[in-house]
């Protein structure tokens, strides 16, 4: 009899330590992370299965949380597999989850929706509601991220609708996530109003890091509104709290906007510090795609600078990675930068040609914003070597691209999504029903 209680209390010894660094994530990454590895030990001396596959979970949540992408993946594929070999369905759909998010972070969309979807799959069996509106935000974010609008909403409005349904408590990251669709659109004081307001729910939870993650959605709102001296202050406050709690990768997308900002102000000397300490961060943690984007934006530096060769020379190198790994949205903004390059150079038989290779990419997406974007550096194209005629007819395709923008909340479920009577304050409510029309860090919960 003693012994059984002493093995029962060794194991509550586990399943306490998966409590602590559950609760530990929010304040201390690192902290946490040798919980878990404790806890992984001690479970495995005692062979408890079920308490191994939630530390492996937990230390997998802080390695990606800290930006250790080298250990990620071994604590993730430990879990899942412990999971479903002991039938834990509740802990596969969190471990796949996390998996998505994972490749959320790191730019592959079409992997990270593979994941949510089976993710979802695994909850439908089981019924579990609560955690399928978590799951079906995160996967909107996903869909906004690469380009699809309209697939984005719909999963954040079946989240809505479960939330709903359940008389539970709206949470942050749908404000948040919706904040980032406006931003996405071009609506950016209702976008700050989202934000704002995801920040005030947030506040009450004291989890430091993800209040971090809105105040640098709110800093890039004001790059996008070029009010450069609030998108500094706002970034530059994310950044600390980023830096203490480990997680370079989000500190890396802060140094990028920070040098979006000062290329923007003409600040060109910060801005190319700011370019290259971000790449060095994400070249260290292995992040391909953002090490991709980040060399395209140098190349759009350089654009500005004048300096066509050393902004090929960074184009070409965004190109390589961003085939090498099947990135698709880098790729077309890629090309998008030799397009305006070759336009430079009055040759718009090349620049026809990158243009047009974005076009397509940015169509199987339907991202409107993307097109948008394409056809009016088409336009400009044909205009600076006299063909008004070809120029008026990308023109008339970028007015589309930008009213299918403006009326998307007509024509889908983001009237819909706005409608519902959400528990805010009146200000937040009244600008919702009120404005109209138009003039991206990452948030998931893990």
């Amino acid at each position: 009899m003693e012994a059984i209680l002493n093995s029962k209390m060794t194991l509550e010894c586990v399943d306490l330590l998966n409590r602590q660094a559950d609760s530990a994530r929010m304040i201390d990454t690192v902290l946490a992370l040798e919980i878990s590895k404790e806890a992984i030990s001690k479970a495995k001396e005692l062979n408890y299965m079920k308490g191994l596959a939630k530390a492996n979970l937990n230390a997998g949540i802080c390695s990606r949380l800290s930006s250790n992408f080298e250990t990620y993946l071994q604590y993730y594929e430990e879990a899942i597999s412990i999971y479903r070999e002991i039938g834990d369905r509740n802990g596969e759909s969190r471990t796949l989850n996390s998996i998505a998010n994972l490749y959320l972070m790191l730019s592959n969309f079409p992997k990270a929706l593979e994941y949510f979807d089976e993710c979802i799959y695994v909850l439908e069996s089981i019924g579990d509601i609560d955690f399928e509106a978590t799951v079906l935000s995160n996967r909107g974010l996903a869909c906004q991220q690469y380009g699809d609008i309209d697939s984005s909403l719909k999963n954040y409005l079946q989240s809505l609708s479960l939330l709903l349904s359940n008389k539970k408590e709206l949470p942050y990251y749908l404000f948040n996530n919706l904040g980032i669709i406006y931003l996405e659109i071009g609506n950016y004081q209702i976008a700050l109003k989202y934000f704002n307001y995801a920040l005030k729910i947030e506040d009450r939870s004291k989890n430091v890091l993800e209040q971090a993650y809105i105040v640098a959605n709110i800093g890039r709102t004001y790059l996008y509104m070029e009010d450069f001296l609030n998108a500094i202050t706002y970034l530059t406050e994310a950044m600390i709290i980023m830096k203490k709690f480990g997680d370079r990768q989000a500190e890396s997308q802060v140094f990028s906007n920070l040098g979006k900002a000062n290329m923007k102000m003409r600040c060109f000397p910060e801005s190319v510090k700011f370019f290259n300490k971000s790449l060095k961060y994400y070249r260290e943690i292995g992040d391909a795609s953002s090490v991709g984007h980040t060399l395209c934006e140098l190349g759009e530096l350089y654009f500005e600078l004048n300096d066509y060769v050393t902004c090929k020379k960074y184009f070409y190198e965004s190109l390589e990675i961003s085939k090498d790994i099947h990135d698709e949205i880098n790729e077309a903004r890629t090309y998008m930068g030799f397009g305006k390059l070759y336009t430079k150079f009055l040759d718009t038989e090349k620049a026809t040609y990158y243009l047009e290779l974005a076009a397509e990419l940015a169509g199987k997406r339907s991202s409107y914003k993307e097109l948008g974007r394409i056809y009016k550096l088409q336009y400009d194209s044909h205009m600076v070597v006299g063909q008004p005629k070809e120029a008026k007819t990308f023109l008339n395709k970028h007015h589309d691209c930008l009213n299918k923008l403006i009326q998307m909340d007509e024509n889908n479920c983001l009237k819909t999504f706005t409608s519902v009577k959400f528990n805010i304050d009146e200000e937040i409510e009244n600008s919702i029903h009120t404005e109209k029309g138009a003039k991206n860090i990452k948030s998931m919960v893990a």
